[in-house]
């Protein structure tokens, strides 16, 4: 009997049966929903995320949510409110979407007919969501939080010339460098037990610009000093990224080490990628 290959569907749920998978796969449907608006391709993401972690009723329970928004999702293919989104993601750890385009505003009606027993409207239950989520994260989201004021922190001590990153429950955080559609990104990864650097590219040129810089690839890792990941798989972004994969980001005695050693790439990837990345622009 011939071997049965698996298909690429059955791949992905195993994948997005971890939680930790389910983050990455998150933000970046959001990311490429945000550069191409495709939002059928978006609320499929949605869906392989809710079928992949147990169903409507486990994934609604999970994020304290009501069920008939998820089954809009998957039924009707029906975008849901803001604040559905934002909890689907944050009950993941993923970040939460903050600029969506205007996606269907209920009524205070519906608004209340869908959240049933609570008789607020939608406006209502945002702001109290918005209070409660600040004494109600997860203990991973808090454990990120404090990671990555451990990390700007470390910035500050250093002196470093880096801009200091703004502070969330996101397993990643980017740092701006002053050069529109680029930025350095600071990564940790509980999973894999890996922290990265990376520089990050975004918008509609950033393929091309990938590849202006991929040609110049040997010279660039001998600057660097080592060998580089050159990522351009995903649509809305591509990453020039170096690993570290002997990091434990749940090992709090070792976050002065991990700190330091992302300083460090980071500063390098600046020096090395800045002012080849200020030619690249000047030619645009």
């Amino acid at each position: 009997m011939m071997e049965r290959f698996r298909t690429w569907h059955e791949i992905l749920m195993e994948r997005l049966s971890d939680p930790e998978d389910v983050i990455g796969y998150l933000e970046v449907s959001l990311e490429e929903y945000l550069d191409d608006g495709d939002k059928a391709f978006f609320l499929k993401g949605i869906k392989n995320v809710i079928e992949a972690q147990g169903g409507i009723l486990s994934v609604s329970e999970h994020a304290g949510i009501d069920p008939r928004f998820l089954s809009d999702i998957v039924n009707n293919e029906s975008m849901p409110p803001f604040h559905i989104l934002s909890s689907i993601f944050t009950s993941f750890g993923a970040e939460a979407p903050i600029n969506l385009p205007p996606t269907n505003i209920m009524s205070d009606t519906g608004a209340r007919r869908a959240l049933g027993t609570s008789g607020k409207t939608v406006s209502e239950q945002v702001i109290e969501k918005n209070f409660a989520e600040k004494e109600n994260f997860t203990e991973r989201q808090l454990q990120n939080k404090k990671y990555w004021t451990g990390l700007c922190e470390h910035l500050e001590r250093r002196n470093s010339c880096l801009q200091r990153p703004t502070v969330n429950t996101s397993h990643y955080r980017d740092l701006q460098i002053g050069i529109k559609g680029f930025s350095l990104r600071a990564r940790q990864t509980i999973k894999h037990k890996e922290i990265s650097a990376a520089l990050v590219m975004r918008g509609a040129n950033a393929i091309g610009r990938f590849y202006a810089l991929r040609v110049q690839e040997e010279d660039i890792e001998k600057d660097f000093g080592d060998k580089l990941e050159w990522w351009a798989r995903a649509k809305s972004e591509k990453r020039v990224a170096f690993r570290n994969q002997e990091a434990d980001p749940t090992d709090e005695k070792d976050w002065h080490n991990q700190h330091e050693w992302l300083v460090d790439t980071l500063e390098k990837l600046y020096a090395v990628f800045h002012p080849r990345l200020e030619k690249l622009m000047m030619r645009v």
